[in-house]
């Protein structure tokens, strides 16, 4: 299986494999065909996505083979997806691990340039006036630096990752976490006493003082929980119980909450893990759904309602999987597509969402992958 785009700073820098066993398969309903006009294939993966109405979308991820990925951004106009080209590092080695959209006139994507893990690469900031793409120079890009995870609002944000100080150090000292602030003006880098040896891969802003951030130990696959307050980052405890269950996804939602998904890694590998942040306190959500599936994405939609996407295993590969919070539990929707892998979602109301990845390694060279939520079915 191709490892989760989620999870890509802490198993790039630890170079640990994951074999994956045949699982329980997925829904038996007929999958239907998927409408051209949505999708969007070619060498490569998606690993986020964007959406600020039903004319206008983003998503993010390489192009070519991910031993030697090219950065992709893709736009959706209403009609259809394309590729955009302009600037000319995005088509540059690297990759693109998120976007997120403030508006129309207002988006960011962060990413890295170069080979990542050779401490040459760089941090990546990306923003869409409403009429071009252009990379944001200052602060300058970071060597050994690769940013996972975006969220902005009109005068708060930030960007998310790990900078590889040392690339000769063993991965328990190596580097520490990447962080970007968003004013409202200019983006700044912030100290943090995060420690070395660690990495954060996905941020959510639950109220104007309170922002989290998931991530990990660079030396265990395995997930931790920080806290932005007061002007300080700080760990704190980790309501999804037990080791070796990284955290790939992130969502602030209505009034304060937030939702978290990852994996189960632990030996007898177990489902996908959930915690839910309901304004005063984080607690674990049980995920109904086969053993080694993941879940590498988490969403808002317009209206409130929690949306989950990554892979469940059936007939030896992995097969996309979106769940949905029904308010109680997570309830899981029948998906379209075989040997694929979903890493991002977004959604520009209730009835009109998207989901992105890309097909397994299993079946062959990996190909990006678009999936289309019309209200009713996702297609």
């Amino acid at each position: 299986m191709r490892i989760s785009r989620r999870g890509l700073i802490a198993l790039a820098v630890t170079g640990i494999s994951v074999t994956m066993a045949s699982g329980v398969a997925g829904s038996a309903d007929a999958a239907p065909v998927r409408p051209t006009v949505t999708s969007f294939g070619m060498a490569g993966g998606l690993n986020g996505a964007a959406a600020v109405s039903n004319g206008s979308a983003w998503a993010v991820g390489y192009a070519g083979k991910s031993s030697v990925p090219r950065v992709l951004l893709l736009r959706w106009n209403g009609t259809a997806w394309s590729r955009v080209t302009s600037p000319s590092v995005l088509t540059a080695v690297g990759e693109l691990t998120a976007v997120t959209a403030v508006s129309s006139t207002s988006a960011w994507a962060v990413g890295y340039t170069g080979r990542l893990g050779t401490g040459k690469n760089h941090s990546l900031l990306l923003h869409w006036n409403g009429t071009v793409w252009s990379e944001v120079t200052n602060p300058a890009p970071v060597t050994g630096g690769s940013l996972a995870a975006v969220t902005t609002k009109a005068k708060n944000g930030w960007a998310v990752g790990y900078v590889n100080t040392n690339p000769s150090a063993p991965l328990c000292c190596a580097g520490t976490p990447l962080v970007l602030r968003w004013d409202g003006a200019r983006w700044s880098r912030s100290a943090t006493k995060l420690g070395k040896g660690s990495y954060l891969n996905g941020v959510a802003i639950t109220t104007a003082n309170v922002t989290w951030g998931i991530g990990g130990p660079l030396a265990m696959i395995t997930g931790a929980l920080a806290r932005f307050s007061s002007g300080t980052w700080s760990w704190v405890a980790d309501p999804v119980r037990g080791a070796y269950r990284p955290l790939n996804g992130i969502a602030a939602g209505p009034a304060g909450t937030a939702v978290m998904v990852g994996t189960d890694n632990d030996a007898p590998l177990g489902p996908p893990v959930s915690a839910r942040w309901n304004g005063k306190a984080w607690r674990q959500v049980t995920v109904t759904a086969p053993k080694l599936s993941q879940l590498n994405a988490v969403a808002f939609a317009p209206g409130g309602t929690a949306w989950a996407a990554g892979g469940s295993p059936a007939g030896g590969t992995l097969n996309p999987m979106i769940m949905r919070w029904n308010g109680k539990t997570w309830v899981r929707v029948t998906v379209p597509g075989k040997g694929e892998e979903l890493n991002g979602l977004a959604f520009s109301a209730a009835g009109y969402g998207w989901a992105v990845g890309s097909t397994s390694s299993a079946s062959g060279s990996p190909r990006t992958v678009i999936l289309h939520w019309n209200g009713k079915a996702w297609s």
